[in-house]
Order: C-alpha cells, then structure tokens, then sequence
C-alpha cells in the first residue's frame, strides 16, 4: 500500500508592530505637549490681537473720514440754499435754564442732506447716520432727561468761530457766512468731539472747542488727533500737537476763519 506524503502548510504570520518599528496606538497627547501647544498659542495671540486692534482702529478712521466728508458737503449744500450762512453749532433752551444751549443744532439744520429733514432738535437720533464717529465713546453719556439726548454722535461745530446760536444775543456768536473765510484750507468747521474724561462735560461731546477753551483735553480719538472737514470741502487728520499750538503764534490759527 503506498504511502500517503502529507504536504505542510505554512502558515505566513505578519510581523508585528514592533518588528516594524511602529509604536502601538496613540492614547493622546502629553501634558508636557498639550502645554506647548498652549504656549505657541498664547504667543501667536500676543503678537496678532495688537495688530488685528490697529486695523480695526484704521477702519473705524477710515469710516470716521467719510462720514466728515459727507457732513462737510451737507454744509457747503447748506450754505449754497441759506444766502451763504453756515449752519450754527446749539439751540438756546431756556426750560432748561438761563444760557442753556443744545449743541447739536448743526445735525438738525443739515440733516435734509444727510438724512432726512429734522424740524426739532429735540427728535434727533444720531444712531446709524453719519453723524456718528464709530471711535466715538460716548455710548449712554449723555443724560436721558437732556433734551435731543439722543442727537449726539461724536462730532461738533466750531462754534466759537463759526457760529454759537442763531442769534447773536448773550454775547453768544450769531450765525456767521463762508465769505468771512480767508483761509478755508486751514479753518475747521466741523470734527471730531471730546469723549468723557476727567474735567470733560457732556455738553462738550457735541462741540469741536479751539485750544483756548479746552487746551487741557485732547483731541486724539484716532491715535495722534482727531478728524476734521474743512472749510474748502476737504477732511484731514488734524494731528492734536498742531491743533492745540495753533500758527504764526496764534494759538486758535485752525479755527479761526481769518488771520
């Protein structure tokens, strides 16, 4: 009877992982890794936040630069349908006592060319008009039982040159007309407003005052000044150190509409 070989199988076993040189399964990271992570993030915050701060900052200026372009036209449109008179900067209110004035008359008077036409200053809503600086800090500063409280955005009139009040009574500055405007390149009409501080009144939030009324608070919402129209029709940066010396030793040079 012949003889049945029997063939062996080999059976091939895969190496294992060791063999290969993989470690096994990863159970996550190490306290020591999840650090360093912590770490790289923190610093790449620290050096993006200031950076991503300024462009913001150099957005809210650039939006603040057309909103003052389109105030300034609404003036020179103002003036062109009021015999060449400007607008003035506050409304005397004598419910609220002798010498009261609304500093924001200006806003009413060109709102038809901004907005809408305003027939009060007493109904005036600055939110969402170019009236508003979006560098503006003065968010729920303004008392609520003022009158027009809600009038306020952030800019002022030069109202100390340029006329206080429609009338000139009180020793107040009556409203004045581009034609006493010798220098028009350097005479401010209109520009950025205080924002609270220590010594800083309210009122003031609605006014753009020359150095020798507020020569102690400056004027540098956006970094180095605060933007202004002026009286040719152009807005610029007005840079606090020369606002605030003035030209030709006169120390409100910028404001005033002749030498």
């Amino acid at each position: 009877m012949p003889k049945v070989q029997r063939l062996a199988v080999c059976t091939r076993v895969p190496p294992t992982a060791p063999a290969l040189g993989i470690s096994g399964p990863r159970q996550g990271f190490t306290l020591i890794e999840l650090l360093v992570v912590i770490a790289v993030i923190a610093i790449l915050a620290g050096l993006l936040l200031p950076a991503l701060a300024r462009a913001k900052e150099k957005a809210k200026s650039i939006k603040c630069t057309s909103n003052e372009k389109q105030i300034v036209l609404a003036y020179l449109l103002y003036a062109d349908d009021n015999a060449d008179h400007l607008p003035v900067a506050g409304q005397p209110e004598p419910s609220m006592g002798a010498g009261w004035v609304a500093p924001s008359r200006w806003f009413q008077e060109v709102s038809p060319y901004i907005s809408r036409m305003e027939t009060s200053y007493t109904t005036l809503v600055a939110k969402g008009k170019v009236v508003v600086c979006p560098s503006a800090k003065i968010d729920k500063s303004i008392p609520k039982n003022i009158p027009g409280f809600e009038g306020y955005g952030g800019y002022g009139h030069n109202w100390a040159y340029l006329g206080y009040t429609p009338e000139n009574s009180e020793k107040r500055l009556a409203r004045q007309k581009t034609s006493i405007i010798t220098k028009p390149v350097e005479t401010a009409m209109n520009g950025d407003s205080l924002d609270p501080g220590p010594g800083i009144n309210w009122w003031d939030y609605g006014y753009i005052d020359p150095p020798s009324v507020t020569r102690d608070f400056p004027y540098v919402r956006h970094g180095r000044g605060g933007n202004y129209a002026w009286a040719d029709g152009h807005v610029a940066l007005g840079r606090w150190r020369d606002m605030s010396t003035g030209k030709e030793g006169k120390l409100d040079w910028y404001y005033q509409p002749a030498p």
